[in-house]
């Protein structure tokens, strides 16, 4: 989603700002970059998260993504 209100494919974001985002630790957003990066989805480092693939990534949630997007930027429709 930051990656919808962002110019460019880089995010700087610290994992632990991150973190507080979404409500985790730390540990487990490294973790889960580290296992995003193997996927060749996304490459980290210090304070800085550049999407590579972005379709790989919406594949990956599995549908989880999408609703609420399209509500921010005016695409759904009331039901």
């Amino acid at each position: 989603m930051i990656h919808d209100r962002s110019d460019g494919d880089k995010i700087y974001l610290t994992h632990e700002f991150l973190a507080t985002m979404l409500g985790a630790r730390r540990p487990g957003v490294t973790t889960a970059l580290q296992m995003l990066e193997y996927r060749g989805l996304v490459r980290a480092k210090r304070g800085e998260v550049t999407i590579i693939d972005r379709v790989g990534l919406m594949v990956l949630t599995h549908g989880a993504y999408g609703e609420e997007e399209q509500r921010y930027f005016g695409l759904a429709t009331a039901a």
